[in-house]
């Protein structure tokens, strides 16, 4: 099977366990987390890699700043919280810019995200289905983290958590346990955004405090369209290194993809984990 590039982490909350990450983010860049303040007015926008995160960023990004894209790359007017040394110079930094009212993104598992529960601060958490999330997740490990393998050697890393984040079924039911009775934390589903992008907008705007008109709404969902964040080069991450012929950050945007790319074994695999993993605790998706 080929290698996957990836770090070993402790889990904070079960010192025995241990979490894959990308090879950049190490051991050193999690323990600095727990200096990390998280204030009230704080609002993270959390999601397992490839479930919509930059499209949430973007959703925030806009209802923050009425409307406009601004001077900033979305990276840094919704910066990553745990890659900060990687892309900001270091977590001091990426705090001494943030505003009145900081936003953040993060791919971090519930048990290693610092001061939860501790504050008012919200969390706006993005789930996909699995079956699409891996295929993202495949051309994503291609594209930027130096995986050589095939399809079905990556599908087989997924399942057993060795990829960057570890198992998506372990953290997509932490964070959606959690909001069943947290009142600071939003699950979305991804495809409830392509359904219907205007009510998920409308939801937010409401989660996160933000007076929302017509226009602004308006607004917000125009330029958070899939079509239009792909050649927004503030909102299409082309600034992080890519292989060459290998799709861009954001490639397709649609449910069911899975299709294209599935073995009738691999989606009896995935049906399998999918009803003991998530069906089993009221968690459902569309595939």
């Amino acid at each position: 099977m080929a290698e996957y590039k990836q770090a070993l982490v402790k889990d904070g909350k079960n010192p025995e366990g241990l979490i894959s990450f990308p090879v950049f983010i190490t051991q050193k860049e999690i323990d600095e987390l727990d200096s990390f303040i998280v204030l009230d007015r704080d609002t993270f926008v959390v999601a397992y890699p490839k479930s919509g995160t930059t499209w949430m960023e973007q959703i925030v990004h806009l209802l923050a700043n009425n409307g406009e894209q601004g001077d900033k790359i979305l990276s840094e007017a919704v910066p990553w919280l745990e890659g900060a040394a990687t892309c900001y110079g270091g977590l001091d930094r990426l705090i001494k810019d943030s505003g009145e009212r900081r936003y953040f993104h993060t791919h971090l598992p519930l048990s290693l995200m610092p001061m939860f529960g501790k504050t008012k601060a919200k969390y706006i958490y993005v789930a996909r289905n699995p079956k699409d999330n891996v295929v993202s997740y495949y051309y994503h490990a291609r594209s930027k983290m130096g995986y050589d393998g095939n399809w079905s050697e990556f599908i087989q890393l997924y399942v057993e958590g060795k990829v960057g984040y570890g198992s998506i079924f372990d953290h997509v039911l932490d964070w959606w346990k959690v909001s069943q009775h947290s009142d600071n934390v939003m699950f979305v589903k991804y495809e409830d955004m392509t359904k219907d992008l205007a009510q998920v907008v409308t939801d937010v705007a409401n989660f996160i405090d933000i007076p929302l008109t017509s226009d602004l709404r308006d607004a917000v969902v125009a330029a958070s369209e899939f079509s239009a964040m792909a050649i927004n080069p503030k909102a299409n991450l082309d600034w992080f290194p890519q292989r060459e012929g290998i799709p861009k950050h954001m490639r397709k945007g649609i449910v069911g993809d899975w299709q294209n790319h599935f073995s009738s074994e691999e989606n009896l695999l995935f049906d399998a984990i999918y009803q003991s993993r998530f069906l089993k605790f009221g968690l459902e998706f569309e595939f």
